[in-house]
């Protein structure tokens, strides 16, 4: 399975679909590049947050807090 780093997440959604697009966010140059694409129903979004806050939660546990960005990307989107 190949692994890429993300730090930049564009999620955008319909009556049927979430499209979740996923790159790396150049702050030299304010630069985003998308590198994949996932593309599920509301019902495995639904799943997939919930998987997400299992994890945060079990991290926050182990390690602390996390820290809130300063920033966020230019054209960082949570929901279009």
């Amino acid at each position: 399975m190949e692994g890429r780093y993300a730090n930049y997440f564009d999620i955008g959604h319909n009556a049927f679909e979430f499209v979740i697009d996923c790159g790396q966010y150049f702050q030299e140059n304010n630069d985003v590049v998308c590198h994949t694409r996932i593309i599920t129903s509301p019902v495995y979004a639904a799943a997939l947050l919930q998987v997400l806050a299992d994890g945060l939660k079990s991290y926050r546990e182990k390690y602390g807090e996390i820290p809130e960005l300063e920033e966020k990307p230019k054209g960082w989107s949570v929901l279009c």
